[in-house]
């Protein structure tokens, strides 16, 4: 409502991505989408592929013309959609044993700074598991090409089987 140039700057697929080398052989390092789309068919559900990150950490690739940097549009969408997340978020405060369920996809959500206290204090404890169910499982529909194969347990590389991480950020 607010700012519909924007809306529609952020549902153009102009946006590159960093796959952060999580490639396989014969990718390119990069996804090209939009921020904002729409699921196909029936009772299609909007989704969303965001991370100021992942937009601005091709630079490496854009500086060596791989690429086109964000258009004077595209920093006007990424500030406006930033600013409008800071405007509007919900802050949570997580106590011990809490467990948190999002969508990357759905949920547009961060982390605020923590501090580790020196022991024998209780260190923070995080870790992320990653559920993905292929469409013909009965999950959503995403428009990526590898969406509906099999993957458990993280990022899958050249037909390798993930390795498993802990993420302690």
């Amino acid at each position: 409502r607010e700012r519909p140039d924007v809306a529609e700057t952020l549902t153009q697929p102009i946006w590159y991505f960093d796959r952060k080398g999580e490639t396989s052989k014969g990718q390119e390092d990069w996804i090209r989408t939009a921020v904002f789309y729409l699921e196909t068919g029936p009772g299609g559900r909007v989704y969303s592929k965001w991370d100021p990150y992942y937009i601005r950490s091709l630079t490496r690739f854009s500086d060596k013309g791989l690429i086109p940097p964000l258009s004077p549009a595209q920093e006007e969408a990424a500030s406006v959609l930033e600013e409008t997340c800071a405007r509007l978020s919900l802050h949570m405060i997580l106590e011990v044993g809490d467990i948190q369920f999002l969508s990357n996809c759905h949920v547009l959500h961060a982390r605020t700074a923590y501090k580790d206290y020196a022991p024998p204090a209780p260190r923070r404890h995080l870790m992320r598991l990653w559920l993905a169910t292929p469409e013909d499982e009965g999950g959503w529909r995403l428009p990526f090409e590898d969406c509906n194969e099999k993957k458990r347990g993280g990022i899958q590389v050249d037909n390798r089987a993930p390795v498993a991480l802990l993420d302690a950020d």
